[in-house]
């Protein structure tokens, strides 16, 4: 997440200090040129970074792919359309598991398998540029944010009554482009998506063995009271906010005026 602000910090200085460059330049030496086309289309592929959650169930990381169209509707403002496709992998738990482990976390004893579990996204947004309808030296740093939705296409919820499904995600982030001269550019993508994972009951609930996967916070304290250690993994809400950073770099293909 911090490395993403500075990203998009250094962006802002970028297109800063080339504003103050172009006092000064001939037409034909100066390093800034017109946007000639107002439509592209990039195919993308990268890493996504997903967060870990409390109880390690939400999708984890991996390849992403997709593609994304972007239209320069007026001066810097950029209208879009993304969709994209992470090869992820997630953990389902029982909670009715006893705690057997020798040692490890709690929620550990309770794991079935570990599943593949793509996500798909798809998210419109805008993006400004911050070179105005232009590019500086060819390459155009730009500011982004969306609105969209996350689903892993699974209506029903596993053996542990946790279902991630579908819902909506929010995205900001940074791109820089280069475009030399022709129909095609290079895009280099820094975002952050945010959606929230909901718990079920079933994870505060004690197993036989009065082990379970979560605590909140009234359980925690009273265990603390007694001066005994926690029966569960860790302590959280039932619901939880989840920052995912993605780096993708891509290939644009432009057209139109």
């Amino acid at each position: 997440m911090k490395k993403q602000l500075m990203a998009t910090f250094a962006l802002a200085f970028v297109a800063l200090s080339s504003a103050g460059a172009q006092v000064g330049h001939y037409p034909a030496r100066s390093p800034y040129r017109d946007l000639e086309k107002a439509h592209e289309l990039t195919y993308f592929s990268g890493l996504y970074r997903a967060h870990l959650d409390p109880a390690r169930v939400a999708p984890r990381s991996g390849a992403m792919i997709g593609v994304l169209y972007q239209w320069l509707a007026s001066g810097p403002l950029n209208l879009t359309a993304e969709v994209a496709r992470v090869a992820s992998e997630r953990r389902v738990l029982d909670p009715d598991l006893p705690k057997t482990c020798a040692s490890g976390p709690v929620a550990d004893c309770k794991r079935i398998a570990m599943y593949r579990w793509p996500l798909y996204f798809t998210d419109l947004g805008f993006a400004m540029n911050l070179t105005g309808g232009r590019t500086y030296h060819r390459l155009v740093p730009e500011l982004r944010a969306g609105l969209g939705i996350v689903t892993d296409f699974h209506s029903k919820a596993d053996v542990g009554d946790f279902a991630f499904g579908t819902k909506f995600a929010s995205s900001f982030g940074a791109a820089i482009r280069w475009i030399p001269r022709g129909r095609y550019q290079m895009r280099l993508g820094f975002s952050d998506r945010v959606y929230k994972v909901k718990y079920p009951d079933a994870y505060y609930a004690p197993a036989p063995d009065s082990s379970r996967i979560l605590c909140d916070r009234a359980t925690a304290r009273g265990f603390a009271l007694q001066g005994a250690g926690l029966p569960c993994a860790g302590i959280s809400k039932p619901s939880r906010w989840l920052n995912n950073g993605a780096f993708t770099i891509g290939i644009s293909y432009l057209f139109g005026r």
